[in-house]
């Protein structure tokens, strides 16, 4: 898994000077904007010589926040590019909004490419 990688790319993130909390799964916190992250699947394994030689994980990043994120969806989008991430549009949610939380909801999906050593 690439949580620790995850981590570390966000330590920090900002959007608009303000430093936005990433999590594993849920977020605790009290802040109205934030980030969880998960393993959504792997699959398109490679193989030689009948071992496994690498694949691709896919993570969703869910951007939750009671204000306009549009910005925070760029920001995401191009951290993990210049970390060698590929965006998957095609995995990607329907802009969301939910009524019992009043928060509005997306979630980004990338891949990265993981090899055996």
């Amino acid at each position: 898994m690439f949580n620790t990688e995850i981590e570390s790319i966000f330590a920090g993130f900002t959007v608009g000077g303000v430093e936005i909390p990433v999590a594993f799964r849920f977020y605790d916190g009290a802040e109205d904007t934030y980030i969880v992250y998960l393993q959504e699947t792997k699959d398109n394994s490679f193989s030689a010589e009948d071992k496994v030689q690498g694949w691709v994980e896919y993570y969703d990043f869910d951007i939750y926040s009671k204000s306009n994120y549009l910005a925070i969806v760029e920001a995401v989008r191009d951290l993990l590019e210049a970390n060698g991430w590929t965006y998957q549009p095609s995995r990607d949610s329907a802009d969301m909004y939910e009524r019992d939380t009043k928060y509005y909801h997306k979630v980004l999906s990338f891949a990265k490419e993981r090899e055996v050593i």
